[in-house]
């Protein structure tokens, strides 16, 4: 589920990015590579989860381990995409600009902006995965894909709380 979520973001972002550039007349079409990067980067998010990042915050309110998870994960992504750029840019003999200068704009400017771009599409993603381990998998399922009669007790309280 990471890497088709990741897809779909990065596919977006690629889309955007082609239609932009369209508009200067120039041709732009790594759509392909969306789905190359989404599954390196959920690979590298299955790691990050592995090693339990950020899950000293579970007990907290679910506002800070959703916010501090998707921020790691974030910084983490960001990491490894420079990271493997350089590494790319090495391999083919280029410099560290070079190698970054796809990568964002190649400024620091344009990595941080990208990475507040992944921290904000985390966030519903990181959301869906913490109300999953607090309410478990089976009751969010159950709120998300099946109807439920209106006038249930739920409903009730939702509406006297207004």
């Amino acid at each position: 589920m990471i890497a088709v979520y990741l897809w779909l973001v990065l596919g977006l972002l690629v889309m955007h990015k082609s239609v932009i550039l369209a508009e200067y007349h120039i041709d732009f079409a790594y759509h392909g590579l969306a789905l190359i990067n989404a599954l390196a980067l959920a690979k590298v998010m299955l790691v990050a989860k592995d090693l339990h990042l950020g899950e000293q915050f579970d007990e907290a309110p679910l506002i800070y381990p959703i916010l501090l998870k998707s921020a790691l994960f974030s910084v983490v992504l960001a990491c490894f995409k420079i990271l493997e750029e350089i590494a790319v840019g090495l391999y083919r003999g280029q410099s560290f600009h070079q190698s970054i200068a796809d990568l964002a704009g190649g400024t620091w400017k344009g990595v941080v902006v990208l990475t507040v771009l992944l921290f904000g599409v985390l966030i519903p993603f990181v959301g869906y995965g913490e109300l999953e381990r607090v309410l478990g998998e089976r009751k969010l399922k159950q709120l998300f894909l099946h109807s439920r009669p209106l006038g249930t007790s739920t409903d009730k309280r939702i509406l006297s709380a207004m």
